[in-house]
């Protein structure tokens, strides 16, 4: 790994120059398809957010900003660039990191989450309530196949 063995929280991130993010996600890539080949898991969704996940830690202040993964088998960039690399071995082993977001886990994790159509419905109420920071949903992977989302939509343009 060439960079990401020098991130431990995304704030780090801010320090990069856009080549160096570049960098970043190969050695996120790299790690997420090791390590969910041997333990299982989600890797094409989890691949395909990992330059988003980069972008998105780079721009907003996680974690007071809060990132809801719509779907939550997409966060394992996030869990790596949230301290969690160490332990990104065990994911999905017993005691280990589960696949999905856990507040259990890390005060980086906003929601627990799990598949499809809530995020949205999650964010209005966040922003109803006293969060602080911004609330940014990654909505994605059939999300919008959902009627939640459409709910979710319809009251947070209202």
């Amino acid at each position: 790994m060439r960079i990401l063995d020098k991130i431990k929280l995304p704030d780090e991130l801010k320090t990069l120059e856009c080549q160096d993010l570049e960098v970043l996600s190969e050695d996120l890539r790299e790690i997420i398809t090791q390590y969910t080949l041997s333990n299982g898991g989600h890797l094409a969704s989890n691949l395909g957010v990992v330059d988003l996940t980069c972008a998105l830690s780079y721009v907003f202040d996680f974690p007071k900003d809060k990132l809801i993964f719509d779907v939550g088998h997409q966060c394992y960039a996030y869990k790596i660039l949230s301290g969690r690399l160490e332990n990104f071995k065990m994911l999905r082993q017993k005691d280990g990191l589960s696949g999905f977001p856990k507040r259990e886990e890390s005060d980086f994790d906003a929601v627990n989450s799990g598949h499809a159509s809530t995020a949205l419905s999650i964010g209005c109420g966040m922003a109803r309530g006293d969060a602080d920071g911004q609330i940014i949903c990654l909505i994605g992977d059939g999300a919008m196949t959902g009627g939640l989302f459409y709910e979710a939509l319809n009251d947070a343009l209202t």
